[in-house]
């Protein structure tokens, strides 16, 4: 299981290194599939999400994605019929100290990510139970442009539309749709020149 584990973030997060086709969907009609806000907790992957019909009152809240910090790790919401991304959003949740990611810097990180169409939690290193390494110019381009500039230490909040993500042929089992829009916590641990 943690093999899987470990191949699904591997998968999800490197980027393809070819380009990637045009988008199939037309991205200004892509919304949320339920009715109820959805609730996830980083730090279980798998578990059943918490459905509600009201908004959550703690937390930061960007285009209609709520993160609220706890102990185990980030619980990430997501509202209902959210219209898809049309840029890359980048939101410091938690400051940090000291060195400046840069574009062609190596990071270790945690991170959660959750679909904002079918608002489910795809993957977590803070469940899978380590941060992982990985030179930032080979993750998706949507960290690429919402990651520089982070410090040592910051919890950044990323919404990034399908194109800057995995396109209309996300990583096969992931559970990510084609051309969904995607939301990540990511808290940059160390920096790597």
């Amino acid at each position: 299981m943690r093999r899987y584990a470990i191949l699904l973030a591997s998968g999800i997060l490197l980027a393809a290194c070819s380009s990637q086709e045009a988008a199939t969907s037309d991205p200004s009609t892509e919304t949320t599939s339920g009715s109820n806000y959805v609730t996830s907790q980083c730090a279980i992957v798998g578990g059943d999400p918490v459905t509600s019909t009201t908004a959550p009152t703690r937390g930061t809240t960007v285009d209609g994605v709520t993160v609220e910090e706890t102990e185990l790790g980030p619980v990430i919401t997501v509202a209902p019929a959210l219209p898809a991304a049309t840029e890359v959003i980048a939101k410091t949740l938690n400051s940090g100290k000291g060195q400046e990611l840069k574009a062609t810097d190596t990071l270790t990180f945690n991170y959660c990510g959750v679909g904002l169409v079918s608002q489910q939690q795809f993957d977590s290193s803070w469940a899978n139970g380590a941060p992982i390494t990985y030179p930032l110019d080979q993750l998706i381009a949507g960290w690429g442009q919402g990651m520089p500039g982070m410090k040592l230490g910051e919890e950044r909040l990323l919404i990034i539309p399908g194109a800057a993500g995995y396109g209309p042929t996300p990583p096969q089992g992931s559970g990510i749709l084609p051309d969904e829009s995607l939301a990540f916590v990511v808290q940059l641990i160390s920096i790597e020149n």
